[in-house]
């Protein structure tokens, strides 16, 4: 049997926990060492200011990470204290030239200060782990963001007769799977959060409540629920968001705006918001925790303690989003930050501080120098994965829209290329067989020049849809230009490949686009390649090309294999 994910991130947490407070025990003993030496010392004795700066630093430490590893109370205590150092350490430096010691007039609220800091190694083994952390718990921690992409099921329910079956054809061209459902027996047979389910403006209320039910007593997320209506005025879309609808489609429905609606609704509630997160941290525990708590929700960490490494480990990485520590030993983190935007690919990197500092001012005034935002110490861990899928989702989206064509969605041009030359090279390197293949609307021309440009956009998006349904998640799909499309088949052969183009060419052609009670119908042809079979990705882009002009020349609507000359 294998190994409990949870259980093992639970294991790490523990073991997290205990070398945090061996560390602390460690630090702590010498804190009261130093508060020994110069509370007990002769009378007037001089404090030196190497001592005040190394309390401040522990005690820094302490309040950012204690309450972390469940320690609340000696976390809110070091902090107490440390803001009491704070003044003299700014205000009193070390200085390799300077007087070593504190004035005389400022020893005895420093000494009183270290006396009291000379407790929390008594508070350390007073203080139990806290046992209701929840929120903390890491069998909870990702409960809200575990739902995966998995095939769509449609269920009709609260319609005529005749909008089911015209619903059922039309939907099941772009391969989801259909069932039809009365209100009064509704059952959800599929997946929480990749089922949806049609409805009627008039069942809109008793359908939405039946799903209210269903949800609550299955403990599961509520479908998405689409209403086939009417009137599209402010009114009735008031009303039937009021009464539970996510999206309204107007009649006559058109199946590819139908369509769009149904990815939408499923991709938001079924999108597991992930990414790949850098940690520089230079407390190790801390930062494993960090990255314990984060890889439980799902997320690609990496953890670094070394400031020096932070750009070959950007560029080998290539995160979504970096943590960083303000303050690292001999090092700040807002230069960190400053110097990372040096180079103009990190320029747009989110960037979030961690640190135990509360002061408002020195937070604007870090951030100003290159972050995102700031997280103080101590971070909840459900804060934390919070605080990260918000950044990462962002982050995602916006590298969306530089990447993905605006009507499609699909990858645009040099994106879909670049991906074409990657898989070629994994081809050469793993030595396995990878198809590409370039696809192509027929007679598109006359489809604008008779119906207009609108209903052109509308079958492009209608074929990009299709694809997305049809293929799988690991292929990649681009819009090449205009009509002309790309996908990427990984390890797949070319028989493989034309199997999978002539079943899209098929449900592509039974689909039915309406304009003013005109029908029309569109069809494919598609040239494949073996990118196995090129030097390189562009040599077999060139070639499935030249197989999409021998499907062309030989009656379209169908696929072609390109074959050595």
């Amino acid at each position: 049997m294998g190994t409990d994910p949870k259980a093992d991130i639970a294991d790490k947490l523990a073991q997290l926990r205990l070398s945090f407070r061996g560390k602390a025990e460690g630090e702590l003993d010498q804190l009261s060492e130093v508060a020994a030496r110069v509370t007990g010392g002769a009378q007037g004795q001089r404090l030196r200011r190497e001592d005040v700066m190394s309390a401040y630093q522990l005690l820094h430490r302490l309040a950012g990470s204690a309450g972390t590893f469940g320690y609340a109370v000696l976390g809110a205590e070091a902090r107490r204290l440390e803001q009491r150092l704070k003044p003299l350490v700014e205000k009193y430096p070390v200085q390799a030239d300077g007087d070593p010691e504190v004035p005389g007039e400022e020893t005895p609220q420093v000494i009183d200060t270290l006396t009291q800091a000379g407790h929390l190694r008594s508070l350390l083994d007073e203080t139990s782990v806290s046992t209701t952390r929840s929120t903390n718990d890491p069998e909870h921690l990702n409960d809200h963001y575990s739902l995966t992409a998995a095939d769509i099921q449609v269920v009709l329910c609260g319609l005529s007769e005749g909008s089911q079956v015209f619903l059922e054809y039309a939907l099941s061209n772009y391969g989801f799977s259909i069932s039809r459902q009365a209100v009064s027996t509704l059952s959800l047979n599929g997946t929480p959060g990749v089922t949806l389910v049609v409805t009627g403006e008039d069942a809109i209320s008793e359908v939405s409540a039946a799903l209210d039910a269903k949800a609550g007593s299955e403990n599961s997320l509520k479908p998405p629920l689409i209403c086939i209506g009417r009137r599209d005025d402010f009114r009735n879309r008031y009303a039937l968001a009021d009464a539970g609808a996510d999206a309204l489609i107007t009649e006559p429905v058109d199946a590819t705006v139908l369509t769009e609606s149904i990815e939408r609704l499923v991709s938001e509630q079924s999108r597991t918001v992930s990414g790949k997160i850098l940690i520089l941290d230079d407390d190790e525990d801390l930062a494993g925790h960090y990255r314990a708590v984060l890889e439980g929700a799902g997320f690609n960490v990496r953890a670094i303690s070394n400031p020096e490494t932070v750009l070959s480990e950007l560029s080998e990485f290539s995160p979504d989003i970096m943590l960083l520590d303000v303050r690292m030993g001999d090092y700040s983190g807002p230069t960190v930050a400053k110097l990372v935007r040096f180079d103009p690919e990190w320029v747009s990197l989110p960037i979030i501080y961690l640190s135990s500092e509360q002061d408002k001012q020195v937070q604007l005034e870090a951030m100003a120098k290159g972050a995102d935002e700031f997280l103080t110490k101590p971070v909840s861990d459900s804060y934390l994965v919070r605080a990260a899928q918000i950044r990462c989702y962002r982050a995602r989206q916006l590298n969306e829209l530089l990447i993905r064509d605006s009507l499609t969605g699909l990858l645009k041009h040099s994106y879909i290329k670049q991906e074409v030359d990657k898989e070629q090279a994994r081809c050469k390197r793993l030595s396995h067989s990878s198809v590409v293949a370039m696809l192509d609307l027929d007679h598109f021309k006359k489809v604008n020049d008779q119906y207009g440009h609108r209903m052109g956009d509308i079958v492009i998006k209608a074929l990009a849809s299709l694809l997305r349904q049809r293929l799988r998640s690991t292929d990649m799909i681009g819009r090449y230009g205009g009509e002309e499309f790309a996908v990427v088949l990984p390890e797949c052969s070319t028989q493989e490949g034309r199997s999978v183009m002539t079943q899209i060419c098929e449900a592509f052609s039974g689909l039915s686009f309406n304009d003013d009670g005109a029908s029309l119908s569109v069809t494919l042809s598609v040239g494949i390649a073996a990118l196995d079979a090129f030097e390189s990705g562009s040599d077999a882009l060139n070639a499935a090309d030249q197989a999409l002009y021998e499907r062309k020349k030989g009656g379209r609507n169908g696929v072609t294999i390109f074959h050595q000359g």
